[in-house]
């Protein structure tokens, strides 16, 4: 009973704690990913932009975990430029297809609401 009771208050303090003294939800890795998949997406995808949260995305990583959010952000950002400077000069409509698939994908993963991590790019209004 008391070691349910310690955990319970254990439970209770951590959870209390604000969210830049908590440990981040995502791995290095992962957060990395989605970061460029943001990054990617503004400047692929008409009406995107980068939102705050991905901004501040990078910041909960140091050290070696910093170092693993870089190179995985690195290697997404760099699928995502390949995606925008599709060319297929004879036949353009799967460049335009992929393009098309990449943003809404973004869009829904995260975007407003998103599935994976929402908020980490704002749709603008044109």
């Amino acid at each position: 009973m008391l070691k349910a009771i310690r955990f319970a208050f254990f439970a209770m303090v951590l959870s209390c704690l604000p969210a830049s003294a908590q440990a981040p939800l995502m791995s290095a890795r992962d957060a990395g990913a989605r970061y460029a998949q943001a990054q990617g997406a503004a400047e692929t995808c008409p009406g995107f932009r980068v939102g705050k949260a991905a901004e501040g995305l990078k910041a909960n990583y140091q050290g070696d975990d910093l170092k693993a959010f870089n190179d995985q952000s690195a290697k997404i950002y760099e699928a995502w430029q390949k995606v925008k400077n599709c060319s297929r000069p004879l036949d353009p409509n799967p460049c335009r297809i992929m393009i098309q698939m990449s943003c809404q994908s973004a869009a829904a993963e995260i975007g407003p609401g998103g599935t994976a991590v929402p908020d980490l790019i704002e749709l603008n209004a044109q």
